[in-house]
């Protein structure tokens, strides 16, 4: 195998040597963190973090921490909540071991299977597909990485052939290596020698063989051809081919306890740690001694042929790495944290874990310098160039380079109370400004130049004349020659095209460049600023991309020869060409709303914005941002705040003081990251999240939406990572997603896509990877083909439905029609044989009426009058069934009646309609039946099966219900009826009802009921027979309601009205 190149004096090895010799360590707060006791920190290909604690194993992004704890019934968790060792393998595959065994991660369902130890794991080894685990009291864990298959070391007494001991220490650093088929594992009890093929162990202990100076092994080591091994009583080398002990000069590591033993393999130079110093052993000799602490034991590689070596109980520490001669360079070093674990992540920052938490010193340095001692307040101070003049008590100070205040002129008239705001013109000359414009002379008085009824907020001057910015008002000029003011307000035609006020001044040549931030950007020609025409207005304009598309200016400045407007909210614009370009946070500004402007070198710009500091090269337009985590400071919102330099670094004026950002000190982040999707869940229509795994994703109707959520692990700026994805099949263009780590996908076709997705770190620097994932968009079951097959077939169906529909649509209505005539006719067959008139004979009042049912029924009422005018017969009947038949049946009773003899008593009527009846045989059908005989003074009556009749009292006003027994008339050929006779005086009343009336039934299926009918007829008997008969037929109404009787209704009345003459 090739060794590794060294690599000296690289950007590589500065870096890790300039981050580790820095003071630079920072606490890292991860939100979230399981515990503060670290006890392993490792990092994944794809940028994780993995670390294990005393409560459980975190895994960090830079950006959100997810942490997994043990759970004893749940096999796919970690075994334990103490995590010893966290191991990232060469095939990016982690381990992790806990008290109660090894566990391997599945980053497919961010699971874990456990693999069970008698004692927790102590040390691991990777030699190709095997890992080796050695544990406190079980031996060793061999484990195929592919099959998972578990091959065993350990001490059996029975077996000679077995390994030494069982038991490994923390205090060992390195006990076991590999060495093509044979395994040398260093014990608490001796060396073993394992041959991997037949899995037979020799033992060497001290005292039979020179090589083992100690059973106690801490360390093993194969280089070449030679074997080192490390004791709690001394070093011992070999010739490995040999097998014995060599005798070299071993210094003090002869007799000394070995620590740790490690190879710099870009040297081919071995170290041996021992109590007080590091002896570097070249071919197996000595080539160089270094004296260090006594207790250093832990060993980093740093990469790159450098080495840490540190301590597990203190923070004594040695650096180590390659010089020019071939000697190693050592640096003593004190470690900010008692450190068990230290890590060297993919930005080249340097992680050290313990006890108290994680510190990290990455590779950037703060370009952030304050100087404390230049301090100032809001409107006090001005800039000139590179020069800043700044108000301090009745003292007018300038900064020299080196920000030392030189005085430049004593004002006694002026003080930083009194909210004047100061300016400082080109040829030096100090003006004050509220309401009144003041010029400062020499000998420290004020001259008043101007008063206004509106307050100042900006003015400039340009040889002898001053423009001045009237607030929310408009512009005036102010010429020191005349001391004249012209107000330009009053110029009407030119005050609308001039905005109210100024935000900012610039003057170029013969222009005037007014910002607004309520109306923009103005261009004034100071040669005739009377004239209206020379005034331009630069605004959006729809139809031209590159017109000035902001109504508010914040700054405006001339550099390299280019002049740069700042927004509040739009951005930064370079006016060019005639036109403006722009450059917002899309490009990689902090921030829209920009506050001051001011040049670095010929290609660069500082745009200082609501969010840092950002350093623009407008050629290539890279930029660099400062924020909060580089160490800026708050500052003043004012367009004068950035003091640009000579050596094209700037200053900021902040109320904490003076802020000097380097522009050689900017960090530029070329981290490219790894784009992950970290997890699919599917949203439901309620908003119920499915977590489900990465691959067959699957979106129905009744899940809708797919989330897929991102990462791209880093730890420089992390939040302001961005991402944008692409849907093959779906979009022609990557799609900007923002700083937001997750998509949505809905409302697509069904059918397969794959998504993919792109990330970009603060300083626009695209992922390594493109990540990817594939998904199926299922259509709900009605939009799937055999949902269609069904439609046609029902389509078809339906229609040849309802072409027999129609045919028997046809046919029922014209069997309906001729049931409706016959119905029709039924009825007509009914009240046809009714009586055509009423009679008027004994005195009698008669109200009858049928109300007839939807289906004809077979009601029927009649009278018949006497020859000799003396008696009257009134019948009511009600013919079982409907239609036709109950009308034949009507019509042979009417006809019997008719062929009765006069004078016969109604009791022999209803014997003799009954034989006849019989004797017709019309089957079930039956006739119930009540007549009466009127007299002048009585009544006749008798009943085959009907309904009582009402006798009311005019007297007293009782009501008698007669009702009589017996069967319809038809039931048997022999029947006898029985004839009851009772008195009938003037205004008495005879109420004839059919069954129609108090059976009928309303919405809710109840019947009407006799006592209802009693209650009316009683109520009303004093009235009228035609009163009497409309009060039963509002009363069955009522009830009623909408519905239509299910019966036919029979009302008869007669009342006895005046006497017989």
């Amino acid at each position: 195998m090739a060794k590794p190149k060294l690599i000296r004096n690289t950007t590589t090895l500065l870096l890790l040597t300039g981050v580790l010799l820095s003071s630079n360590f920072k606490e890292l707060e991860i939100k979230g963190l399981s515990s503060t006791r670290i006890l392993s920190t490792s990092q994944d290909s794809s940028g994780f973090f993995w670390i294990g604690t005393d409560e459980g194993l975190n895994r960090y992004d830079g950006y959100f921490n997810k942490v997994y704890r043990s759970n004893i019934s749940d096999d796919r968790t970690i075994s334990g909540n103490r995590i010893w060792i966290t191991y990232v393998d060469k095939s990016n595959s982690l381990w992790v071991a806990t008290d109660r065994g090894i566990c391997s991660y599945n980053k497919e369902s961010d699971t874990f299977s456990r693999i069970e130890t008698d004692s927790r794991p102590v040390h691991v080894l990777e030699h190709k597909r095997s890992l080796y685990f050695t544990t406190t009291k079980d031996g060793i864990f061999r484990i195929d990485k592919q099959t998972k298959e578990i091959t065993r070391y350990r001490f059996d007494p029975l077996d000679p052939f077995s390994l030494s001991s069982s038991r490994f220490s923390e205090k060992q650093t390195s006990p076991i290596v590999v060495d093509g088929e044979t395994i040398w594992v260093g014990t608490t009890n001796g060396l073993n020698k394992i041959d991997i093929k037949t899995g037979q162990t020799k033992r060497l202990y001290s005292g039979k063989t020179s090589l083992v100076k100690g059973d106690t092994i801490t360390s093993v080591l194969v280089s070449g051809d030679r074997l080192f091994v490390g004791s709690t009583d001394g070093l011992g080398i070999s010739d490995i081919a040999f097998g014995e002990g060599l005798n070299k000069n071993l210094g003090k590591s002869k007799s000394s306890y070995i620590r740790a033993i490690f190879e710099i393999e870009e040297t081919e130079q071995v170290c041996v740690v021992s109590a007080g110093s590091v002896e570097i052993f070249k071919k197996g000799d000595i080539s160089q001694s270094i004296k260090t602490h006594k207790d250093l034991n832990k060993i980093t590689n740093l990469t790159t042929g450098q080495y840490l070596i540190t301590s597990k109980t203190n923070k004594n520490g040695l650096f180590l790495a390659p010089g020019k001669t071939g000697k190693l360079i050592d640096k003593k070093i004190e470690t900010p944290i008692v450190a068990r674990s230290l890590l060297v992540d993919a930005e080249f920052g340097i992680w050290m874990a313990g006890d108290e938490g994680i510190v990290r010193a990455g590779n950037t340095k703060s370009p952030v310098t304050t100087i404390e001692k230049v301090k100032t307040s809001r409107g006090s101070f001005s800039r000139q160039g590179t020069n800043v003049f700044i108000l301090e008590k009745n003292k007018i100070l300038s900064l020299d380079e080196n920000w030392l205040p030189k005085p430049v002129v004593v004002a006694p008239e002026v003080s930083t109370g009194l909210n004047k705001k100061i300016y400082v013109s080109n040829k030096k000359n100090i003006y004050f400004f509220d309401k009144k414009l003041e010029q400062l002379n020499k000998d420290g008085s004020l001259a008043t130049l101007a008063v206004f009824k509106s307050k100042i907020n900006r003015i400039i001057e340009e040889k002898e004349n001053i423009y001045i910015s009237l607030e929310n008002s408009g512009i005036a000029k102010y010429s020191k020659n005349t001391g004249e003011t012209v107000d330009y307000r009053k110029n009407r035609l030119l005050s609308k095209l001039l905005p109210a006020g100024a935000s900012s001044f610039l003057i170029d040549g013969k222009t005037l460049w007014v910002g607004s931030d309520e109306s923009g950007l103005y261009e004034l020609d100071l040669s005739d600023m009377g004239d209206p025409k020379t005034a331009k207005h630069h605004k959006y304009d729809k139809t031209n991309p590159r017109s000035f598309s902001s109504s508010s200016v914040s700054s405006i400045i001339k550099h390299s020869g280019l002049l740069f407007i700042g927004t509040s909210g739009d951005g930064l614009f370079l006016y060019k060409n005639d036109g403006f370009d722009r450059v917002t946070i899309q490009e990689g500004l902090p921030s829209n709303n920009i506050v001051s402007l001011a040049g670095s070198s010929d290609t660069t710009i500082w745009s200082l914005t609501n969010g840092g500091l950002a350093l623009i090269n407008f050629i290539n337009n890279n930029i660099s941002v400062v924020g909060p985590e580089e160490g800026l400071n708050p500052f003043f919102k004012d367009d004068q705040v950035l003091i640009p330099r000579k050596d094209g670094n700037v200053d900021i004026i902040s109320p904490g003081g003076l802020q000097n950002i380097k522009a050689q000190d900017l960090y530029t982040n070329e981290h490219e990251a790894v784009v992950v999707v970290e997890s699919v869940e599917l949203i439901d229509k309620n908003n119920k999240r499915h977590p489900i795994k990465k691959k067959n994703i699957k979106s129905t109707h009744t899940k809708p939406i797919i989330k897929v959520n991102l990462t791209a692990p880093s730890m420089f700026k992390a939040g302001k990572t961005t991402f944008s994805y692409f849907i093959k099949g779906y979009h022609d263009k990557w799609i900007d997603n923002g700083e937001r780590r997750y998509i949505e996908i809905q409302g697509l076709s069904a059918g397969s896509y794959e998504l993919q997705v792109r990330s970009y770190n603060s300083d626009g620097y695209e992922s390594k990877n493109i990540a990817s994932i594939n998904f199926q968009i299922i259509p709900p079951w009605w939009q799937t083909w055999w949902a269609y097959f069904l439609y046609a077939s029902t389509v078809l169906g339906l229609f040849a439905y309802y072409v027999a529909y129609q045919k028997k649509a046809q046919e029922k209505a014209s069997e309906q029609k001729r049931k409706e005539e016959e119905l029709e006719q039924a009825r007509q067959f009914q009240l046809d044989m009714l009586p055509r008139e009423t009679p008027d004979e004994l005195g009698l009042d008669i109200s009858a009426t049928i109300e007839t049912a939807s289906e004809v029924g077979g009601d029927y009422y009649d009278y018949f009058p006497q020859k000799d005018k003396k008696s009257l017969y009134v019948v009511v009947g009600d013919a079982t069934g409907h239609g036709m038949t109950a009308g034949m049946m009507v019509s042979i009773t009417k006809a019997g009646l008719y062929g009765i003899p006069e004078s016969t008593p109604p009791n022999d009527v209803a014997r003799q309609l009954n034989r006849v009846i019989k004797n017709i045989d019309l089957g079930w059908n039956r006739m119930a039946f009540n007549m009466a005989r009127f007299w002048d003074d009585r009544v006749e009556f008798t009943s085959a099966a009907m309904p009582p009749v009402y006798h009311y009292h005019n007297t007293t006003g009782e009501l008698d219900e007669v009702l009589l027994g017996g069967l319809p008339l038809g039931s048997i050929k022999d029947e006898s009826f029985v004839l009851e006779e009772f008195g009938f005086n003037h205004g008495d009343s005879l109420v004839f009802i059919s069954d129609g009336l108090p059976e009928a039934e309303n919405k809710e299926g109840e019947m009407l009921g006799y006592d209802a009918v009693y209650s009316c007829i009683k109520a009303n008997g004093g009235l009228s027979a035609e009163e009497q008969k409309q009060a039963l037929l509002d009363l069955g109404s009522a009830w009623l309601g909408e519905l239509q009787n299910q019966d036919d209704i029979t009302i008869v009345v007669v009342k006895k009205s005046n006497p017989l003459e």
